[in-house]
């Protein structure tokens, strides 16, 4: 008996879904692009924007738009943060709506563009700037933000939909979707390994990667026999955690983690931490914003210590 990668068990409440992750090639016109600038934002805005100031510099346009100057601004900012794909972030706020954020950042009027680097803030201009000026400007920022070790990276503060709202995948999640549905689980590999290349801290692909694995390792199981032999070697270190693929796969997610994380409690050596390394790859799998996935980790913490 096979399982096969695009199969769903009737019986599987909790089955993670692993293939229905619609490819859409393209955006219509109207479509949202995904992007790291946020449009209008007010105070709630403003201090869900400044939660990434620990880990990128953060860019806010206190914006006038009764000012052409500000539209200016917009045209030449917006896409060079955007270009950056993620090294930073930027907010934009109304002040004609929201004259209170003006005396927050101690400006007397818009626009202005300032600039806050972990803790501290920098006035950058307040009218329009060339593109070349402005490139030079936000490198000096990015390399300011390295050496106070602010090198990483964020997602997308907006993603890319089309015209119905539903999210459009990045090219090279597009691509590796498109791979994986076609079985091509080395294409799909390299794809996801590509947009982690470009982006370290893309979670997406760092989770699509983890269930690609998932997949390609589980193809062409017997699952009699895998469970069978997990069942006559319970101390093999490969035996359970082939099983607790098919677990993860069939839906068994809490069994799957169970499993392991018992495994780990009962073991030592290389083999303790092969499985600890293979649950860390099945959490990347459901994500960890399951709640099954929190319990989890607090499980194997104590079995780890």
């Amino acid at each position: 008996m096979t399982q096969q990668p695009n199969s769903t068990p009737s019986h599987s409440r909790d089955a993670i879904d692993l293939t229905n992750i619609p490819a859409q090639s393209g955006q219509s016109q109207g479509a949202l692009q995904r992007s790291w600038v946020l449009q209008d934002i007010d105070q709630r805005g403003l201090e869900g924007l400044l939660q990434n100031a620990a880990t990128v510099p953060v860019i806010i346009h206190l914006a006038a738009p009764s000012n052409p100057a500000s539209g200016q601004i917009d045209a030449v900012l917006q896409p060079a943060i955007d270009a950056r794909a993620g090294r930073m972030v930027m907010g934009r706020i109304d002040t004609e709506a929201h004259p209170e954020l003006l005396q927050m950042f101690g400006v007397p009027a818009g626009p202005m563009v300032v600039a806050l680097i972990g803790q501290q803030a920098l006035p950058l201009f307040n009218e329009p700037v060339a593109a070349e000026q402005l490139e030079q400007l936000l490198d000096e920022i990015n390399s300011s933000a390295v050496q106070a070790g602010m090198a990483g990276t964020v997602p997308p503060l907006v993603e890319a939909t089309d015209d119905d709202g539903d999210v459009v995948l990045p090219p090279l999640h597009q691509e590796a979707e498109a791979a994986l549905q076609a079985e091509n689980y080395d294409e799909a590999l390299a794809a996801y390994e590509k947009a982690l290349a470009e982006n370290p801290q893309d979670e997406e692909a760092q989770r699509g990667k983890a269930r690609v694995g998932l997949m390609q390792r589980t193809h062409d199981a017997d699952v009699q026999q895998v469970r069978a032999n997990a069942a006559d070697h319970p101390d093999d270190v490969a035996a359970q955690v082939a099983v607790a693929d098919l677990d993860l796969l069939g839906g068994h997610v809490k069994d799957a983690f169970e499993r392991l994380v018992k495994y780990i409690g009962r073991s030592a050596g290389e083999d303790k931490d092969t499985a600890r390394l293979h649950l860390l790859e099945l959490y990347s799998v459901v994500g960890d914003q399951d709640e099954r996935v929190a319990l989890s980790r607090r499980k194997l913490a104590a079995a780890l210590f």
